[in-house]
């Protein structure tokens, strides 16, 4: 039996601490992400203001809106007494990619340009190493989206060296009626999205439940899948040399090592 902290005497987060920036009314995110991670893993979050509206217009507003969430994040991860192993995420798939190829990259840059040296990602970066990691190259894509925002993910993705053979959404964009989405929901739309060629699933949107279904769905599809919030956990314990495997949420974080060396 795993024990906590406190029953040792040992603050919460001595061995590591990740930080996430959820957007606007997203209820989905931190709960799901949590549940993933190793109950030694401390969890922090924090928002940013968003619209509750699921559109290119309204992801595009969000990269400038990152820098002081990562900055007052740190205040509460680093510690000169329990060191530094802490990560940051972006825990937004459609706002990390609705940019184009590179977008990923320039709010990893301005998140780390205010967290003090804590190493940063977002979800669509998370995404693209969890499917290299996978040995995607023909891929699926599925979620909640509209399709302007479905049309960014296969660009996305595409120019990532993945080809997308299908890119299946819920036409859903309010980020309320998202949230509110049912599990059965995700493995629905997933199920209809798989065909024979692709090598794996991936099911975007942090704010889509789905960490209760991915199981089933590699049951009953044949496929490894790739969620958002699943692709998000899997890399923070990368940056975090975490390569302890956890079970019951699909291939990804079953397979180790994610840290090599």
């Amino acid at each position: 039996m795993q024990r906590s902290e406190e029953a040792y005497g040992l603050p919460y987060g001595y061995r590591a601490k990740v930080g996430l920036i959820v957007v606007g009314p997203n209820l989905n995110p931190t709960p799901e992400i949590c549940r993933m991670l190793p109950p030694y893993v401390q969890v922090r979050e924090t928002r940013i203001h968003m619209e509750p509206v699921v559109n290119v217009e309204e992801c595009s507003k969000l990269s400038a809106r990152l820098p002081e969430p990562a900055g007052l994040l740190t205040e509460g991860m680093i510690s000169p007494i329990l060191g530094n192993n802490s990560a940051i995420a972006f825990a937004c798939t459609a706002g990390s990619l609705v940019g184009g190829p590179g977008w990923d990259k320039k709010e990893i840059e301005a998140m780390e340009s205010n967290s003090k040296g804590i190493p940063c990602t977002t979800t669509a970066t998370a995404v693209e190493e969890a499917m290299r990691f996978l040995g995607f190259k023909n891929i699926v894509i599925t979620g909640p989206y509209i399709e302007e925002i479905n049309r960014k993910f296969k660009e996305f993705y595409e120019a990532s060296g993945f080809k997308v053979l299908k890119v299946a959404g819920l036409q859903i964009g309010d980020l309320y009626e998202m949230g509110a989405t049912k599990p059965s929901q995700a493995y629905q739309i997933a199920m209809e999205a798989v065909v024979p060629d692709a090598e794996g699933i991936f099911i975007a949107c942090t704010n889509f439940r789905c960490s209760d279904v991915i199981e089933e769905i590699e049951s009953d599809s044949g496929k490894p899948v790739v969620t958002a919030n699943q692709a998000t956990a899997w890399h923070l314990m990368k940056l975090l040399g975490i390569n302890e495997p956890v079970d019951g949420y699909g291939e990804l974080l079953r397979k180790v090592p994610r840290v090599t060396g």
